[in-house]
């Protein structure tokens, strides 16, 4: 008995009548290979970059040594240190002094901005006759130190507006390396900031991108033409997840020779669920790194205890933060009253807690 082989046609549209060879009728095939799609951090490694101190370009004041939008930025990079920040303001502000030249809305901001920036700027508003009716906040962010013993305010439409020394009181945190601007102590932890956000960037793209961090596409066969035009509908788009992938044409083989391939266009994904070990060992060690930059216990930053211990009696905590940065933070507030007049002098209260200690003995 004789088997028969299975036989299976074949279009005609895949072979050629002088060579018979099972291709399609094309042009001849260019090998393409692009990569696209990046991820898209807040602020790029150039924050980190400290310039130095010197004249800008048009002679009338000093250019910060650190971008002050840089580090405005950072509040809105990270959530532990914006947090933390807040924290750090509030403990000002609880305790401030009502004062009949400060307002408090006016303190509030400048308490911010001390905090953020290291810096602080109220401006002196005179009467007809010269005298000193109140104090108002200017932002730090547009503030510069002039060169001639002056202040700058730098305005939204790229005009300027200045003012004489005398009437300018500024909060200057102080840096070893230069003395007319302040830079904060989390600048020598920019870097946890700013990987902080990357992992966190990092992990969002990696869940909208199906579980893996990017992808390779590849075509077989296609004429120059249809890639041209593939490549760049794929360029003008983000791409899935928005990560790093890469897209190839290429002509089919089969064992090394020209050939017919079977799927003539592939999706292979890169990466693994894996990576979600990584992400939470990086967003631990940030975190503690932000909160000892920034001296803040843990458990008055809001943070949950990972651990059945906990964080300990939170009252002592409280008064033990309070000797050690509260109240030093209020001594450089204070430093504004050599300048300030005597009724506007800058005071604060004792804290609620500490004062019912002391009741009670």
């Amino acid at each position: 008995m004789t088997t028969q082989k299975p036989r299976e046609r074949i279009d005609s549209s895949y072979t050629t009548s002088t060579s018979g060879v099972l291709m399609p009728n094309q042009e001849e095939v260019q090998p393409t290979a692009f990569s696209f799609g990046d991820p898209e951090p807040v602020l790029g490694s150039q924050i980190s970059d400290y310039l130095g101190v010197f004249a800008d370009s048009n002679g009338y004041w000093y250019v910060p040594p650190v971008s002050l939008a840089g580090l405005a930025k950072t509040m809105y990079a990270n959530g532990t240190h914006a947090s933390v920040l807040e924290f750090k303001h509030n403990q000002l502000l609880a305790s401030w002094q009502d004062n009949p030249m400060i307002a408090r809305r006016e303190a509030r901001a400048a308490f911010k901005d001390f905090e953020v920036f290291d810096n602080a700027y109220f401006l002196a508003i005179r009467n007809r006759l010269g005298g000193i009716n109140r104090y108002v906040r200017l932002p730090a962010v547009n503030m510069r130190v002039g060169t001639e013993d002056n202040y700058y305010l730098l305005n939204s439409n790229g005009s300027w507006t200045e003012y004489d020394a005398a009437d300018i009181i500024h909060l200057n945190g102080g840096d070893i390396r230069q003395g007319l601007y302040g830079v904060p102590t989390y600048f020598s932890g920019i870097h946890s900031i700013l990987l902080g956000e990357a992992a966190t960037l990092f992990r969002r793209k990696y869940y909208q991108n199906g579980a893996h961090t990017g992808y390779i596409l590849v075509t077989f066969d296609l004429d120059k033409n249809k890639a041209s035009e593939l490549q760049s509908a794929i360029s003008q788009s983000k791409g899935p997840g928005n990560h790093r992938s890469m897209y190839l044409n290429m002509a089919s083989t089969l064992q090394g020779k020209p050939g017919y391939t079977k799927d003539r266009v592939q999706v292979i994904p890169v990466g693994d669920f894996g990576n979600r070990d990584e992400y939470d060992k990086i967003k631990e060690i940030t975190q503690q790194d932000i909160l000892n930059m920034h001296r803040v216990p843990a458990g008055l930053a809001s943070i949950m205890a990972n651990n059945a211990a906990g964080h300990g009696d939170l009252k002592n905590v409280r008064e033990v933060y309070y000797d050690c940065e509260t109240i030093p933070k209020q001594a450089i507030w204070q430093e504004l009253n050599d300048q300030l007049l005597t009724r506007a002098k800058i005071g604060f209260n004792e804290p609620r807690w500490l004062v019912d200690v002391k009741a009670s003995k």
